[in-house]
């Protein structure tokens, strides 16, 4: 009886040069993905936050009338007002009831709400003011104009004014200062020192081209802000006393964890929006300054869960972006930056990075050996001890 032969497919083994080879692709693939999700994680909007502000608490009063004298120190006054400040509207992290609650909380019982490029949260937060606080705090409208060459505050307004571009020419300026002015409201520019010092990298202020304070007076802005958080910008100071001009004075709060530093003073005979905008509009001011800032403050929230379910992708980002750095300057509050883009690639990190790798795999090849020497030498072991055994039962 014939019987065929049973064809037997014989499967090469590979060498030990390409089992290390797929190894190394395969770290390299590896590699690739996840500087792949990192990088595209950080410039991915829409993710979770890393704080959440949702149970923010103020539980405290500060009296600053009790340890701070007046600037004047003569001058009498029932108004402590913040001449600027920031809720969601635009950048700020509170929302308008917490904004109001941090104010309080921190010795005012007036605030100039003043979101970038939008008088939306000014007017939010008056009409909640008005409608829940009981007199407490009153709350004035206004709006931050924010372009790559200055920051005013257009203070006592009901609309937005439009933006225009992120570099206005000093006529669009002049422009936007005649027309908050036709309707009714006060030019205040902000945080002079803040606005003219050096962008980090640029060599530039950081708000270029800015105007002086020369221009602006002949171009009618009604005055500036003389301090900024903990800043006394003296030589304005200075300025609108020889001009007789609106000072005026700011937190620029957008954070709950800071402290307050400064409180505008009015004495009012009526504590409402029209009182007090008319004695600021008089010169009628002094202000109290505590350059350490009040004692309490107020943090946000744990990280959300959703947060931390992406961080351990989302940090490969922050780890990978050590390869390079891009300069961007100062956001312009307009989608763009106020500064040219600098994109510089770190090419000895790149190097070094790549160097480590290859350490680490060198690493792993060695410890790899190492337990398969030694896993065939217990199995070696054991078939030797088993053989003899049964030479000893046989």
């Amino acid at each position: 009886m014939s019987t065929k032969s049973i064809p037997t497919v014989f499967k090469d083994t590979p060498s030990t040069s390409t089992r290390l080879a797929i190894r190394v692709a395969t770290m390299v693939v590896v590699l690739g993905v996840l500087i792949g999700i990192g990088l595209g994680l950080m410039y991915t909007e829409g993710l979770p936050a890393s704080e959440t502000f949702s149970n923010l608490a103020f539980d405290w009063k500060v009296d600053p009338k009790s340890y701070l004298l007046p600037f004047n120190q003569s001058f009498e006054y029932n108004v402590l007002l913040d001449g600027h400040s920031h809720s969601t509207y635009s950048d700020g992290k509170m929302n308008i009831r917490q904004l109001l609650d941090w104010h309080i909380a921190n010795g005012y019982n007036a605030v100039i709400v003043s979101d970038h490029n939008t008088v939306e949260g000014g007017l939010a937060a008056e009409k909640l003011a008005l409608a829940e606080y009981n007199e407490t705090i009153v709350v004035i409208p206004a709006m931050e104009y924010s372009c790559c060459r200055i920051h005013m505050n257009f203070i006592d307004i009901n609309q937005t004014i439009p933006e225009g571009p992120p570099v206005p020419t000093d006529e669009e300026l002049r422009q936007v200062i005649d027309q908050v002015h036709s309707l009714g409201g006060l030019v205040i520019v902000n945080h002079i020192p803040w606005s003219n010092t050096t962008e980090d990298y640029y060599q530039d202020a950081r708000l270029p081209n800015h105007p002086s304070v020369n221009d602006l007076i002949s171009w009618g802005v009604d005055g500036f802000e003389i301090v900024h958080q903990d800043v006394l910008d003296y030589p304005t100071l200075q300025v609108t006393q020889t001009h007789n001009l609106v000072q005026m004075t700011g937190t620029d709060v957008h954070h709950p964890s800071v402290g307050a530093n400064v409180w505008l003073t009015v004495n009012v005979t009526k504590m409402d929006r029209q009182s007090i905008m008319q004695e600021i509009r008089n010169r009628h001011t002094s202000f109290l300054l505590d350059p350490a800032g009040t004692r309490q403050r107020s943090y946000s929230d744990s990280q959300p869960r959703s947060y931390n379910r992406l961080l351990p992708l989302t940090a490969l980002g922050g780890y990978f972006s050590m390869f390079y750095t891009d300069y961007k300057g100062m956001y312009s509050f307009h989608g763009t930056f106020c500064h040219p883009e600098r994109l510089i690639v770190h090419g000895d990190l790149v190097g070094w990075f790549i160097f480590w790798v290859l350490v680490g795999l060198l690493m792993f090849e060695i410890v790899r050996g190492l337990c398969l020497f030694l896993m065939d030498f217990i199995h070696r072991k054991r078939h030797i001890n088993h053989q003899d055994y049964r030479q000893e039962i046989f």
